[in-house]
């Protein structure tokens, strides 16, 4: 507790994995990662944390999952506000965040299905200056709420 680990990347290349698998229809080599998961993808809060930030005056609990998704299931009784967020796209987010969330520094509770787009939008909120953001993981994560 109170110091922070750097992840390091591996990667380890099996020229014969091809031969293992011969589904594989890709012109390299099979890779195989090992690696422990970055931070900012393990970096959830725990159900003690979401709550108690719940509760705090002026807190918001945002949902970046897809409209379909959010039509399919939602978040009850809790009042969440939305706005997409992919992996690879987060660009609905930042263009609602300050709409959405004018307090920069009101704690922010993000979730997604899994808690993998919950943490890409942690980090684009961040990096816009939101300084209370907090992974709170999938939507089946938050049962407790």
């Amino acid at each position: 507790e109170g110091h922070s680990v750097l992840y390091s990347y591996y990667r380890i290349i099996s020229f014969d994995a091809l031969d293992v698998n011969p589904a594989c229809t890709s012109p390299f080599p099979a890779q195989l990662w090992i690696w422990p998961k970055p931070e900012s993808m393990t970096s959830f809060s725990t159900p003690d944390e979401v709550k108690a930030a719940v509760d705090v005056s002026g807190a918001i609990i945002l949902d970046v999952r897809t409209k379909e998704e959010l039509e399919e299931e939602q978040l009850t009784p809790r009042k969440f506000r939305h706005a997409s967020c992919h992996l690879d796209d987060c660009s609905e987010l930042m263009a609602k965040a300050e709409e959405l969330m004018p307090d920069k520094n009101a704690p922010v509770i993000v979730f997604c299905r899994s808690g993998r787009r919950a943490a890409k939008a942690k980090e684009m909120l961040e990096q816009k200056g939101y300084t209370k953001v907090m992974n709170a993981g999938g939507l089946k994560d938050l049962t407790y709420l």
